[in-house]
C-alpha cells in the first residue's frame, strides 16, 4: 500500500502570555517586529524590481533566486557558482541581528504575498490592494521551520508543553554558532495534543489577533494511507448545495437511485436572519445620524461586533455540516467504491447584482452564502482520510452546476419549476424535487468525466436513438469562444456516442432506469401521483412515508 505525501493541517494554540517573564515577552515582541520589518523590506525590493523578477507564462510568479541576487551576498558557494561579494540591497548588513536562514524564511513570506497580489491584480486589475501600500500596524508573521524550533514536554506549575524557539538577536552579532533559545509556555488542551500525534510538526507562525492575544499556529503534516481498490460495487454521490436546504445528496448506483438525503439547517437560517435584520436596523439608524451630523461611533462599533458574531455562527454551522457529510460519506464507503461530486457555483454572485430585478433579499442571501468554504473544507477532510482529490483518478470532483436543476436527468430536456422545490419535465412528464434532479445531474457529470466508470453497466454505456441524443444535449456543453470558463464536459457532437454517460441522457442500459425502488422505474405513474401530493416540500416519498422534513443530523432517505 503506497503512502501519500500527506496533508497539512493547522493547529492554533494560545500562548500563556501572563506566565512569561518580562524579558521573554520583550524578546518575543522584538522577534516578531523584526520579522515584520524584514518582510516589508523584501516587498519593497520586489516592487522596485518587479519587471526583472517576474516569471511564468502569465507573469504572475517571482523568482526566488532573483530576489537573493538582489538582497543577500554569497561568499561560500558551490563549485561552478559565482560569488556575490556585493548586492544592490545588502540585507545582511541592514539586519545584522538576523541569521541567513531567518532571512530566507522572511523572503519566502514576502514572495508568497506578492504572488497572491499578482494573481488578484490579473483577475481584478486595480482593485487588488498592493502589499507595500498597506498601512496596517498588525505584525506579519513568518513561517518558522522545524530546524529552528522544538516542541518539548516539561510539566511545571506554569505549563506542560513549551515552545523552544531559536533567538538570534544577540548570538548572530557576536558570531556564535550556537544560538540562544527562548522558552514560551503554551496553553495546550487534549484536542491540541491529539492533533500533534496525528503527524509531524513541520512549521509554526507566532502572531497576535485583534484583541492583542498571542497565538502559535503549528503546521502538522498528517501522513495518510491511500485507499486501495476494492471489489465493492461503484456508486456516485451527487451533492447539490443550497441556502435554506443546505445540502441535497443523492446516491446513484448502476441499478437505481438508492437514496436522497436533505440536510436542512433551520436554526442557522433563523439566527443569521435575526442578525441581518439587526444589522439593517443599525445601519439605517447610523445613516440617519450621519446625515444629521450626529455622532455614530457607538453604532459603528456595534456593527463590527455583530459582523464578527455572524461570521462565527456561519463558520460553526458550516463546520457541523461538513462533519455530517463526512460521516455519511464514510458510512457509504463501507458498502460502495464511492465517488463524490459537488456542484461548482462559479459566477453565481453575478446574478445578485443590482439591476437584475430580483430584489434586495435575494442579493443578501447570495452574497452571504459561503459555498466555497463548504467545498474546500469537505475536500480537505476527504484528503485527510486517504481519498484522492486531485488528478484524473480523483474520487472527489467539483463539476459545473449550470442547468443541472432545470434539465431533466431522464430525457435531457429543459423543464419548468412551478415552485422553487418542484421540477416538471414537459417532454417525459417526470416530476421530482428540483434539488434532487440537480444532484442526480451533478453525479452524472462526474460519471462522464471519470473514465473508469464508462464501462460500468448502467452508468456509462447507454443505448438511445440519435434523435434522443440531440434533444438531451446539455446547455452547459455549449461552445465558447475562448478557453477561459470552458466547461470540462465532453465536447462531442450532438448525436450520442458510446463514451457518454447514461446519468446525463434519457435512457439507461439497465432495464430498471434508475428506479427509486427495486423493480420499479422512475417512469412509473406512481411517482407522478406521489409528487402531486407532497407532504413536505422537496420530497419524492409518499405522504404516509414522508412524515417530516430531513433533519440536519443526517436527514431521512427518500425511498
Amino acid at each position: 500500500m503506497a503512502r501519500s505525501q500527506g496533508v497539512i493541517i493547522a493547529v492554533k494554540v494560545p500562548i500563556k502570555w501572563e506566565s512569561m517573564t518580562k524579558r521573554t515577552q520583550q524578546r518575543l515582541r522584538q522577534i516578531v517586529g523584526r520579522d515584520t520589518r524584514v518582510i516589508r523590506a523584501f516587498l519593497g525590493v520586489i516592487q522596485q524590481h518587479e519587471e526583472q523578477l517576474l516569471r511564468g507564462k502569465n507573469r504572475d510568479r517571482i523568482g526566488d533566486g532573483g530576489v537573493d541576487h538582489l538582497t543577500m551576498t554569497a561568499l561560500k558557494v558551490r563549485n561552478g557558482r559565482q560569488q556575490r561579494p556585493s548586492v544592490p540591497h545588502d540585507f545582511k548588513a541592514k539586519f545584522p541581528r538576523m541569521s541567513q536562514n531567518e532571512l530566507i524564511e522572511c523572503r519566502q513570506i514576502a514572495v508568497a504575498m506578492y504572488e497572491s497580489y499578482l494573481k488578484l491584480r490579473r483577475k481584478r486589475w486595480r482593485k487588488a490592494s498592493h502589499p507595500c501600500e498597506i498601512t496596517s500596524s498588525r505584525k506579519i508573521p513568518r513561517w518558522v521551520f522545524s530546524q529552528r524550533f522544538r516542541l518539548i514536554e516539561h510539566p511545571t506549575s506554569i505549563a506542560c508543553w513549551w515552545l523552544d524557539l531559536r533567538d538570534s538577536l544577540d548570538s548572530v552579532p557576536q558570531g556564535r554558532i550556537r544560538h540562544d533559545r527562548l522558552l514560551i509556555p503554551l496553553k495546550t488542551s487534549p484536542f491540541h495534543l491529539a492533533q500533534f500525534q496525528r503527524g509531524a510538526v513541520k512549521a509554526l507562525q507566532i502572531f497576535t489577533d485583534r484583541m492583542r492575544k498571542w497565538w502559535v499556529t503549528f503546521a502538522v503534516r498528517v501522513d495518510v494511507n491511500e485507499s486501495s481498490s476494492t471489489d465493492l460495487p461503484p456508486a456516485v454521490l451527487g451533492i447539490d448545495l443550497g441556502i435554506k436546504k443546505a445540502v441535497c445528496s443523492t446516491l446513484v448506483t448502476p441499478e437505481k437511485v438508492r437514496e436522497t438525503l436533505f440536510f436542512a439547517q433551520k436554526d442557522k437560517v433563523g439566527q443569521l436572519k435575526r442578525y441581518d435584520d439587526l444589522v439593517a436596523k443599525l445601519q439605517n439608524e447610523k445613516a440617519i445620524r450621519q446625515n444629521n451630523g450626529m455622532s455614530h461611533d457607538m453604532l459603528a462599533g456595534r456593527l463590527r461586533e455583530l459582523r464578527t458574531k455572524r461570521e462565527n455562527i456561519a463558520r460553526e454551522y458550516d463546520r457541523v455540516l461538513v462533519r455530517q457529510l463526512l460521516d455519511y460519506i464514510v458510512q457509504l464507503s463501507e458498502k460502495y467504491t464511492l465517488y463524490v461530486s459537488i456542484g461548482r457555483l462559479k459566477n453565481i454572485r453575478n446574478t445578485a447584482r443590482k439591476g437584475n430585478w430580483k430584489g434586495r433579499r435575494f442579493r443578501r442571501m447570495i452574497h452571504s452564502w459561503a459555498f466555497s468554504r463548504i467545498t474546500e473544507s469537505l475536500k480537505h477532510n476527504l484528503a485527510q482520510i486517504g481519498w484522492v482529490v486531485k488528478g484524473k483518478n480523483a474520487r472527489f470532483r467539483v463539476v459545473p452546476e449550470n442547468w443541472t436543476s432545470i434539465m431533466c436527468w431522464k430525457c435531457g430536456s429543459k423543464g419548468t419549476r412551478p415552485r422553487q422545490n418542484l421540477f416538471v419535465c414537459p417532454r417525459c412528464g417526470h416530476k421530482t424535487n428540483a434539488d434532487r434532479n440537480g444532484a442526480i445531474n451533478i453525479a452524472g457529470r462526474l460519471i462522464m468525466l471519470t473514465e473508469s466508470l464508462h464501462d460500468v453497466r448502467g452508468l456509462g454505456k447507454w443505448a438511445i436513438s440519435a434523435q434522443a441524443g440531440r434533444d438531451s444535449r446539455l446547455k452547459a456543453r455549449r461552445k465558447r469562444t475562448s478557453s477561459k470558463g470552458k466547461s470540462s464536459l465532453s465536447s462531442k457532437g450532438q448525436t450520442s456516442g458510446l463514451g457518454e454517460s447514461a446519468a446525463v441522457h434519457c435512457a439507461q442500459s439497465s432495464l430498471l432506469d434508475f428506479g427509486d425502488d427495486v423493480g420499479e422505474s422512475d417512469k412509473d405513474l406512481a411517482v407522478v401521483r406521489t409528487v402531486e401530493k407532497f407532504s413536505v416540500a422537496g420530497s419524492d416519498a409518499p405522504v404516509l412515508r414522508q412524515e417530516k422534513e430531513a433533519r440536519t443530523a443526517g436527514g431521512i432517505p427518500s425511498r
